[in-house]
């Protein structure tokens, strides 16, 4: 049984499937900013790697599992597989691919839901944005963006939401201005900044 090919395909199209996701949480842990956007891309090709990575395993099973071939004394061959064309293998690979390719709708379980706040400003000074943010797709880049906007001096409070496409931010304007947060952004995690309206 030869289906190596076929467990490898299926394992690096589920990883494929949620690079964009995968890129931006292994940022914030390893503290990585920049270029994390450049895998967006891959989001609208979802529905193909996780059909690709079902084909490809699909027949990894059917290989694994089909009927024995008998000799001419009936008797069943000797099928000598290593560990990688292994059953168990085969089961291990299928189980990390379907957290992989599912890995979108769990990975809010890494972060808090919550707006995150940092340091205090005076209520004078005290400024409001919603900002226009394009390349987020999940959870995990709403964090990067957060933790972006949180870096600057002066921000108090950063929220973001990867299904409206904005991100909200409370800062001093005596600090800083909506510019630099932008470009703070667009430096730190790729994304492209678009309109920008005062909320208060």
């Amino acid at each position: 049984m030869k289906n190596g090919a076929f467990f490898s395909t299926g394992l690096l199209a589920a990883m494929a499937s949620s690079l964009c996701c995968i890129a931006p949480l292994l940022a914030l842990t390893g503290g990585l900013s920049g270029g994390v956007s450049a895998f967006a891309w891959v989001e609208p090709l979802r529905p193909y790697l996780i059909g690709l990575s079902v084909l490809a395993l699909g027949i990894a099973f059917y290989l694994a599992y089909r009927p024995s071939k008998t000799d001419e004394c009936d008797c069943e061959l000797k099928d000598k597989r290593s560990f990688l064309n292994s059953k168990g293998f085969l089961w291990a690979v299928t189980v990390i691919s379907v957290l992989l390719f599912s890995f979108p709708y769990y990975v809010g379980a890494f972060y808090s839901g919550e707006a995150v706040t940092s340091e205090s400003a005076t209520s004078e000074n005290l400024v409001e944005m919603k900002v226009a943010v394009d390349g987020m797709t999940c959870n995990a880049c709403e964090n990067h963006v957060n933790k972006a906007l949180l870096a600057a001096p002066g921000v108090t409070e950063a929220s973001s939401s990867y299904s409206g496409g904005w991100a909200k931010v409370k800062f001093d304007s005596s600090r800083t201005d909506a510019s630099e947060l932008a470009g703070r952004i667009e430096q730190a995690t790729g994304y492209k900044v678009g309109q920008m309206e005062k909320i208060r």
